[in-house]
């Protein structure tokens, strides 16, 4: 029966790997997040998963480690680390279930990542087109409506 294999990839080339993988007949999975309506990103950077039969002294070992994108497998000691399918579907489960969900809900408090307001807490309000959002900001005891980038902000800590 073929396991998962964790799979360690190059930065940013996770989708490449994938591809790569994919062509060469191999099962590979790449769990994305959907951070805006036309943006997603891996959910776990730098990492993806593999289904294959057992590796060791296994001839498609070395296809797997040339493949463009991939760095190496990701190994406890001298045992290559597998997966649970069952871990996997749950994954895949919530990656479904992100996909429609809003980043923010109206009322939700959050606070700015970087620049000028780091770390200040903020009410958010609505979206405003793809990158931005409106949000209410205490300043000087006054309740202040802004529009800042999105990726800019972040869920309260």
């Amino acid at each position: 029966m073929d396991e998962w294999y964790l799979l360690r990839s190059k930065p940013r080339q996770e989708l490449r790997a994938v591809e790569n993988l994919e062509r060469q007949g191999f099962t590979a999975y790449c769990p994305m997040l959907q951070k805006k309506k036309a943006r997603t990103e891996p959910l776990f950077p730098g990492y993806l998963f593999l289904q294959h039969e057992a590796f060791e002294d296994n001839p498609d070992y070395g296809k797997v480690r040339s493949t463009r994108g991939v760095m190496t497998f990701v190994r406890f000691g001298d045992e290559f680390a597998k997966v649970p399918e069952e871990l996997l579907e749950g994954v895949r489960h919530q990656e479904e279930s992100l996909k429609d969900c809003p980043a923010f809900v109206e009322g939700q408090i959050v606070e700015f990542a970087d620049g000028p307001f780091s770390e200040i807490q903020a009410v958010y309000l609505c979206e405003r087109g793809e990158e931005r959002s409106v949000v209410l900001l205490n300043v000087l005891n006054r309740e202040q409506r802004m529009v800042v980038r999105t990726d800019n902000l972040r869920k309260q800590s």
